[in-house]
């Protein structure tokens, strides 16, 4: 069992040792990409193969790959942060269950990421389900030899004239083969085919045996359409969602089979974005914000950059990654995120930063009219903030090129890394 560790845009070489998994890596690779998304690697160069933007695991007949984000040096301290803030980063989005004390008992075990993350999602569950497992009660009419629920008369009468032992009634019967209980069931005899680990396999185990009256499904995507949350069972909703990605991940298509290629990954540039809005919500009283004035996406406050001068219908959806009111319906501050590791100071003076990111913020002031926006990208040695002013006498906005430093533990760090991102959102002049 061949295991790679690999950060984002790293060069894999093609070395004898490597040659069958990268093999059968480059198929799974071509499967994905027949499903009309892009590649995961760079296959043109004879001596290497590269990673590209993706992060995550993907698990083959012979071995894994695991690609962390490219947040720190690529020494094995380094990947081992990056896998921390990667599992922080997924939780925090909510792609994964687990919260900051599952991922802190986790943290100290050297794992790899698909175990890591088969063991979040083993104990939550194995947890959700002794404290209740999901039921629903179904109406059924049966011939019984006593009386349950109601007795249907003229049915008992034409079907039991010569069996006065027998009784035909309608009863509710509270049982637990539930869509709920059916999607957990198949994920979790899914992971126990994929896990190596000891301790994932043993809860895993002991999920199926609780589960063991649920009817076994080979779940495909409609099936998750079936379920519906309610009070009692909202708490199983980030383990279902969770079961949609590990059933999705199958490979070629969603039937159990012979094949047994798994992935779990997520473009970076959606993740960072996704973690930087759902973290500033989050300790949003901490930065001073108020969660009413955060609009992720600009849900609620999307615009149209251009109308058709025929019919005056909008052209160009606005969207923004973060807007930020300092009261209803008055933009104060827009973020947009930004993955790319930029040029030093000393390589160009700014920073590799693209003419188009700047036109995209620039649509954004002045459609929202909004005073400060911001370019928020991960910082790199050699890099300073920067200050630019919109030239014109119609406003006095400003775009602002800023950084956060992801190159330390989120989890453990956090009271610094909020401060960061305080001194981003409230800057007042930078150079």
């Amino acid at each position: 069992m061949q295991y790679l560790k690999v950060t984002e845009y790293e060069r894999i070489p093609r070395t004898e040792q490597n040659r069958k998994l990268l093999s059968r890596i480059q198929g799974f690779d071509e499967t994905w990409c027949g499903s009309g998304r892009e590649p995961i690697f760079d296959w043109y160069d004879r001596r290497f193969v590269r990673a590209r933007n993706y992060v995550g695991v993907i698990a083959v007949p012979g071995g894994s790959i695991e690609i962390l984000p490219k947040i720190d040096k690529s020494d094995e301290p380094g990947k081992m942060r990056a896998q921390h803030n990667l599992l922080y980063m997924l939780s925090m989005t909510r792609k994964i269950v687990g919260e900051d004390r599952d991922l802190a008992t986790i943290g100290t075990q050297k794992m790899p990421l698909l175990e890591q993350l088969i063991v979040l999602f083993a104990a939550r569950t194995l947890s959700e389900l002794k404290r209740g497992i999901d039921h629903t009660y179904v109406t059924q009419e049966e011939n019984l030899r006593c009386l349950k629920g109601k007795l249907l008369l003229r049915q008992h009468a034409a079907m039991n004239a010569l069996h006065r032992e027998r009784l035909y009634c309608r009863y509710d019967d509270f049982i637990s083969d539930t869509p709920i209980n059916r999607i957990l069931k198949a994920a979790s005899r899914r992971l126990l085919f994929i896990s190596k680990a000891a301790s994932a396999q043993k809860k895993l185990r002991e999920i199926l045996f609780l589960l063991d009256e649920v009817t076994d499904l080979e779940v495909a995507e409609h099936h998750f359409a079936d379920v519906h949350y309610n009070r009692n069972t909202e708490r199983f909703q980030p383990l279902v969602n969770f079961s949609l990605l590990v059933l999705k991940g199958m490979s070629p298509t969603w039937t159990m089979g012979k094949e047994n290629s798994f992935s779990l990954l997520f473009p970076m540039e959606q993740l960072f974005e996704e973690f930087i809005a759902r973290y500033i919500h989050r300790y949003a009283d901490q930065l001073g914000l108020s969660r009413e004035c955060i609009h992720a996406q600009a849900i609620g406050r999307r615009e149209w950059l251009l109308k058709r001068e025929s019919d005056s219908c909008g052209s160009y959806r606005l969207k923004p990654d973060l807007i930020i009111e300092s009261l209803p319906g008055k933009s104060c501050l827009i973020l947009d995120t930004k993955w790319k590791h930029l040029l030093s100071d000393a390589e160009d003076a700014k920073n590799g930063v693209s003419q188009a990111d700047i036109y995209q913020l620039y649509a954004y002031a002045h459609r929202y009219e909004c005073p400060d926006n911001i370019l928020l990208f991960p910082y790199v040695d050699g890099v300073s903030r920067k200050s630019y002013v919109i030239q014109g006498n119609y406003c006095n906005h400003r775009i602002r090129v800023e950084f956060v430093k992801l190159n330390r533990d989120l989890r453990t760090d956090g009271p610094a890394f909020r401060d960061e991102i305080g001194k981003v959102l409230k800057a007042d002049k930078v150079a």
